[in-house]
């Protein structure tokens, strides 16, 4: 009996299986703010709807076919989470089954006299392919919905280098017909697993790896032509990715980037990262997975911590060594450059956070291929029945770790337990805790949470700011808080949280439940923090800032105000909609003539490329306008229209 395809399917069921609890899980972290979009239009009727939702991400292009994916799911957000989480299994699924599919395609082109049917090619590519599915590094990127975007830049990468490979490898068909499967895979799959994700642009470098290590043989015997159409889709962007995290490096040189961090120390604290992330995939353990690792200790030099050098010195000599040696030891190569490779974008100079195990989705392929290959290459006896219960072994590791931490999505309360007692260090995973014994009325021992993590880091605005909000919720807050707190917040580094908790504030200050935290005070504390260079250069968070007082003003009825910080908002975060607000203001005083002058000289060239791109703002406008000066003819009419009132009529007797 052919026992491979039954094998595969039982190991994407018992994946789904494993998966089953965290399709409970809520929206989590980065998906509210990132799925926020939904909430921009009400339907989509118009090509002019659909541009307003797909120009919400600020970069460009904006992960376009991943913002659509969501897109079909408007009706389900934001009450319905499971949908999204259907979605995404759906997807892991999918690309479980490309992996097998392309360790099968490498093994027949490596190794040509072992016939696929045989155990020696599938059930090593089988057992592999459950490993790469079921290993809990995965979890956070599956389970995070708006990882989808991860998940579609990584089928349409599967999907180009099966294209790309049948190309390469099919010499009985003709050149054209190779030369256009190449443009398929290269081109069109790495142009939508780019519009998925950025890390799509790798889609070259991976076939590249797989060209100069297992793959050699059959590039060298392509046809001249067919052999420089092959590198003109490889090297311009392999070429490209080096060239530009080169020039990242002095051009974002001595800038933090809204971080807690340089380029120089972010260059020196992602080998160990790389070294945890390995760790984590080679040694599975509950616990010790998540999404918050905000509080990872950044390199500061060579031996601070002492780690670094250690690290780096084996990163850099791993990478080196495969470069080297690639010819000699292949399947070595294969792993050690395709996962190093995979890393370039999000793990060297771009000036993203340190730490996220979803950004090991596509890079450990590698590894699963080349040990996959390596088993295959093993003549039967002790040696590979020994290799194959090693890897046995690890896959029940996989998969007992992977059902125990899946079990922990299922409750909100048991998620901030788990995560908060993995990273004691990070503020955001103790403030996730901190939220949920809030929630509970716990305020004890929110304000035990808050105060044990402030005392580790005195200087977070964050922190500080979420201590006035509990102690405002207790009853507890006095004047000589406020003050503690602005004091804080005029010499505080930069932090994200320390600019979105304001809003949280304000509505505590507005709310009357605790004197000393009132509209005068709360204002004084959003100046300070204006004042405070390290949020006055950041445009996101000073814009956000001026919305803030913004709203203040409006709650206090002061019209001018609340246009003028409505003007600096829009001058520090540009923003398409704020003018059409100052429009709205002004119309409800009757200033129609003022309404009208801002809209009609909006300048919009600031906004990101995106918006402009997809997005007439002015015809909208112009929309606005007709409506506004409809209603001030409406209005003169109205007033012209009034009987006037006699004299003798008005006078008192």
């Amino acid at each position: 009996m052919n026992w491979r395809i039954p094998s595969l399917l039982a190991v994407l069921l018992i994946t789904a299986v494993l998966y089953l609890p965290t399709l409970h899980a809520p929206f989590l972290f980065d998906d509210l703010p990132n799925l926020a979009a939904l909430s921009s239009i009400a339907h989509v009727d118009s090509w002019r709807d659909l541009g307003i939702y797909l120009s919400q991400p600020r970069g460009f292009p904006g992960r376009p076919l991943a913002m659509l994916s969501f897109l079909l799911q408007k009706a389900d957000w934001p009450g319905h989470p499971l949908p999204f989480h259907l979605v995404n299994l759906g997807l892991h699924l999918a690309n479980g089954l490309l992996v097998y599919l392309l360790m099968l395609r490498v093994a027949r082109a490596w190794m040509p006299q072992a016939p696929s049917g045989k155990p020696r090619i599938w059930l090593p590519a089988t057992l592999t392919t459950a490993i790469w599915l079921i290993a809990p590094v995965q979890l956070a990127g599956v389970t995070l919905v708006v990882q989808r975007m991860n998940l579609l830049m990584a089928l349409f990468l599967l999907l180009g280098l099966l294209a790309y490979l049948r190309g390469l490898l099919d010499e009985q068909a003709t050149s054209r017909s190779r030369g256009a499967w190449m443009l398929l895979g290269l081109g069109v799959c790495m142009g939508l697993s780019f519009l998925s994700k950025e890390n799509g642009i790798l889609l070259p470098l991976y076939a590249l790896v797989l060209d100069a290590t297992v793959l050699r043989a059959h590039v060298a015997r392509l046809p001249k032509a067919l052999a420089w159409w092959r590198r003109v889709l490889i090297w311009p962007v392999v070429l490209f990715v080096f060239g530009y995290l080169l020039w990242m490096v002095p051009a974002q040189w001595g800038l933090d980037a809204g971080r807690n961090f340089t380029v120089g120390g972010r260059l020196l604290s992602e080998p160990r990262v790389l070294l945890d992330y390995l760790q984590k995939i080679f040694l599975p353990r509950f616990g010790v997975y998540g999404l918050y690792h905000d509080g990872y200790v950044v390199s500061r030099g060579l031996l601070s911590p002492w780690s670094t050098l250690p690290a780096l010195a084996l990163v850099l000599g791993l990478g080196v060594t495969a470069l080297l040696k690639h010819r000699r030891w292949p399947l070595f190569a294969l792993a050690v450059l395709w996962y190093l490779g995979g890393q370039l974008l999000e793990s060297s100079s771009v000036m993203l956070e340190l730490y996220f195990e979803h950004r090991n989705y596509t890079p450990l392929i590698g590894i699963m291929l080349a040990l996959a290959l390596a088993l295959m290459r093993m003549a039967p006896g002790s040696r590979r029945r020994l290799v194959t219960g090693l890897l046995a072994l690890w896959l029940v590791a996989c998969g007992i770790t992977t059902a125990l931490s899946a079990r922990v999505y299922t409750s909100q309360d048991a998620l901030a337990l788990t995560w908060a007692s993995a990273q004691p260090n990070s503020v955001r995973a103790q403030t996730y805790l901190a939220d949920r014994l809030v929630k509970h009325g716990q305020l004890g021992k929110a304000m035990t949470v808050i105060t044990t993590l402030a005392h580790k880091d005195p200087e977070n605005a964050m922190l500080a700011e979420y201590r006035v909000y509990l102690l405002c919720l207790k009853g507890e807050l006095k004047p000589t808080d406020i003050h503690r707190l602005e004091a804080a917040l005029a010499h505080a580094p930069f932090d994200r949280g320390g600019f979105q908790n304001i809003e949280a504030l304000r509505k505590l200050a507005f709310g009357g439940s605790c004197p000393a935290l009132n509209p005068q005070s709360w204002l004084q504390l959003t100046d300070t923090l204006l004042a405070n260079p390290a949020y006055a250069r950041d445009g996101i968070a000073s814009g956000f800032l001026h919305y803030q007082k913004h709203e203040w003003a409006v709650h206090q009825g002061d019209l001018g105000m609340a246009i003028h910080e409505l003007k600096m908002a829009n001058r520090t975060d540009p923003n398409a909609e704020i003018p059409r607000l100052e429009a709205k203001y002004l119309v409800s005083a009757g200033l129609y003539d003022q309404a009208i002058a801002t809209l009609r000289h909006a300048d919009y060239r600031h906004l990101p490329l995106l918006r402009r791109l997809l997005v007439n703002d002015r015809a909208i406008n112009a929309a606005d306008i007709a409506r506004i000066e409809a209603m001030q003819r409406k209005t003169v009419q109205a007033r012209e229209q009034k009987p006037a009132i006699p004299a003798a009529a008005s006078s008192t007797h």
